[in-house]
């Protein structure tokens, strides 16, 4: 019985076809061709003979590449540069109206007064809504100029005064004062030039009188 068996198996063993053989081309060819029908048939040859000289692998399909995942550009956040570039940062005349503000000085007034007016609490204050008046000022023009914050920056108040118009009010050599429940504040703008989501975080130092 392992004889007939034996015999069997020689008799179904097919013959390997030689690699140079010219079936074993052909078929190369047409498999690679039927897999990528765009690929010319100068471009499918070359594949033969290079596989057929160095015994390399083909690919049928080009081999899986990890698919790099773009950032969201949504999600990230824009830099300093980027906002100035776009003018984020800057308040076009009559964008905003003094009326409209005033209704948050109204907000203002009461968070000011939850907070205190003592000089740790008021450096780490957010002022946008703050009815602020230049007492001091190392630019004699913005002298006396009052208005509501609007939008603050790292070195400038940008504020809205009663006429509608929009003022740019730096910070370094000026004093600003504000009134909150017949309480007069004075703030000294050296000691503010932070961006205001900075403020609350750095250490609050002693205000340094500015002499003007």
């Amino acid at each position: 019985m392992c004889m007939q068996v034996n015999v069997m198996n020689q008799s179904t063993k097919r013959k390997l076809e030689d690699i140079n053989s010219n079936f074993t081309k052909s078929f190369i060819f047409n498999t690679i061709k039927d897999a990528n029908p765009q690929k010319s048939d100068l471009a499918v040859a070359n594949l033969v003979n290079n596989h057929i000289k160095t015994n390399s692998h083909i690919f049928l399909k080009e081999p899986y590449k990890k698919k790099t995942s773009k950032k969201n550009c949504a999600k990230q956040p824009l830099s300093h540069k980027e906002r100035r570039q776009l003018g984020l940062d800057t308040l076009k005349q009559g964008e905003v109206t003094f009326k409209e503000l005033a209704l948050i000085h109204k907000l203002w007034c009461e968070y000011v007064t939850q907070i205190g007016f003592k000089h740790e609490d008021l450096a780490r204050a957010d002022l946008h809504g703050c009815f602020l008046t230049v007492t001091k000022t190392t630019c004699p023009p913005l002298l006396r100029k009052s208005g509501i914050v609007a939008m603050e920056s790292l070195n400038t108040f940008t504020i809205v005064d009663e006429h509608d118009k929009v003022h740019v009010l730096p910070k370094r050599g000026s004093v600003f004062s504000f009134v909150v429940n017949d309480t007069v504040v004075n703030i000294f703008g050296n000691n503010f030039i932070f961006r205001p989501g900075e403020r609350i975080l750095k250490k609050v130092l002693k205000q340094k009188k500015i002499n003007i």
